[in-house]
């Protein structure tokens, strides 16, 4: 399914629906108007990459975000990469704030790191800005003349369809520089506006995400810096520490039964995003929800992923607790 950002542990964004998307689906599906659509999608991503480099970038964002029962909350996240690859990430919403820092060889971050709530992880899933990628579950429907947020726009109609649920969807490119004004997918709506320039690139100053009940609004600034600020890679010694995976593998669901459907086929699905962490043998700790959706479902979904047993996840050889995401559907609930 098309997204802005998909989450699977420690934000990592799959680039290879970008490859497979050139294929056309095998759903009726015009090749023409999937080309015409992955390449309006390619070129948007073209866009709004950094070129030359390496580069010392240090990302600043505010933003809002709803929690728990629709409290809006604000927070701030900002992000420094250094020529040398070395990263420092700092989010905090509301009362919560929290820090990582990957320099050589080492990872070392604050012990609530992997505790995020729901609006601080989503704002680490905009940012870096990344407009996403067709799959082969994407069918592309029509691209038509229009308009968003007062500019010219290319949009996309399409539809994704996993097993029996079917999304409505829509991806709009500004006509003038093609980068991407909006995309929603079912009821998440992500909408970007005020790009601005950055070293051969073009980035969203505002960027904003709807998914139900919940709303983020971020603004955004990018700087190059001359030299790489050093004390931002020193490691306080209280902090988690460990070794970077060179060689790594997520968790691999081995058993993740879903709740018995009620009502059919047709009957709506409710979903529930829970977050967990998988130990070094397969087993489910530390289950939370991340957005709640309601007290019965919230309940529920905990106690199905706390049954759940996966191939443990790895690093540089070796099982290692990780700590994903996952989503249990409640058909007729």
């Amino acid at each position: 399914m098309l997204s802005a950002m998909r989450i699977l542990a420690v934000q990592s964004v799959l680039m290879a629906g970008v490859i497979a998307c050139a294929v056309s689906s095998s759903r009726g599906e015009d090749v023409q108007l999937r080309s015409r659509a992955v390449s309006l999608m390619s070129h948007a991503h073209l866009v709004s990459t950094i070129q030359g480099g390496p580069w010392n970038i240090r990302t600043e964002v505010t933003y809002s975000a709803t929690e728990a029962e629709g409290a809006l909350q604000s927070g701030t996240y900002t992000r420094v990469r250094a020529k040398d690859g070395e990263l420092r990430e700092d989010v905090s919403l509301g009362e919560y704030s929290a820090s990582y820092i990957t320099a050589g060889t080492q990872r070392a971050y604050t012990a609530n790191w992997d505790d995020q709530p729901y609006g601080a992880t989503m704002v680490r899933a905009l940012v870096p800005f990344f407009t996403g990628a067709f799959d082969s579950s994407d069918v592309i429907q029509e691209i038509r003349s229009s308009s968003y947020g007062g500019r010219q726009a290319n949009c996309i109609e399409f539809e994704t369809i996993v097993g029996e649920k079917h999304l409505p969807g829509e991806a709009c490119f500004d006509k003038a520089n093609g980068t991407l004004l909006e995309l929603r997918t079912g009821n998440r709506l992500w909408e970007y506006s005020g790009f601005f320039s950055f070293k051969g690139g073009w980035f969203p100053a505002h960027l904003s995400l709807r998914n139900g009940d919940f709303s983020l609004t971020a603004e955004m600034t990018m700087t190059a810096l001359d030299d790489k600020p050093e004390e931002a890679f020193v490691i306080p010694p209280e902090w988690r520490q460990g070794s970077l995976c060179h060689q790594f593998e997520f968790p691999i669901a081995k058993s993740a039964p879903q709740p018995e459907g009620r009502g059919g086929s047709e009957a709506p699905i409710t979903d529930v995003d829970v977050r967990f962490h998988v130990t070094a043998t397969g087993t489910v700790e530390d289950a939370q929800v991340l957005k709640p959706v309601r007290p019965d479902l919230d309940a529920e979904a905990v106690k199905i992923v706390q049954s759940w047993i996966f191939q443990p996840g790895m690093c540089n050889g070796s099982a290692q607790p990780y700590v994903i995401q996952g989503v249990v559907h409640f058909q007729g609930r």
